[in-house]
């Protein structure tokens, strides 16, 4: 018996079996790192520029501004204001009290595709990120 080339047939196995899943994960983590903090700043974005216009359509529409800078589906979008369930950027222009004290909460979320292939993305999840701009009490509310 020959026991040639058991170790090319090894080596094959484990680059197969056992580095390309590991490489796949390390690649899956870029687009994820950065539609997270794309959402993080979304959501301060559209958190400050609510409360500097007092008008949650206004915080809308800069979320719908910066998911179109980055490249983004109009349907890979969501926003929600103070807990409410969020939903496309166009629809969600009620929730907050505007009142002067009170605060407003954004939560973006953005789908990312666990992988990308040339086949178009396989899989995915839905990353967050979450607001809090406080409406200075000595406001004038005008």
């Amino acid at each position: 018996m020959n026991d040639r080339g058991h170790g090319a047939v090894e080596f094959g196995l484990a680059v197969g079996l056992l580095l390309l899943p590991v490489a796949l994960a390390v690649l899956a983590f870029g687009p994820w790192s950065e539609r997270r903090v794309v959402a993080e700043a979304a959501a301060a974005e559209a958190a400050r520029a609510a409360v500097i216009s007092l008008d949650l359509a206004r915080g809308s529409v800069v979320v719908s501004e910066i998911g179109a800078n980055h490249g983004l589906e109009p349907d890979s979008i969501r926003l929600g204001w103070c807990g409410s369930e969020p939903g496309p950027p166009e629809e969600s222009t009620s929730g907050c009290p505007l009142d002067r004290g009170s605060e407003v909460v954004a939560e973006v979320r953005i789908w990312t595709p666990a992988f990308n292939t040339p086949w178009g993305p396989v899989g995915g999840l839905w990353v967050n990120g979450v607001h809090a701009e406080p409406i200075d009490l000595y406001r004038s509310l005008g």
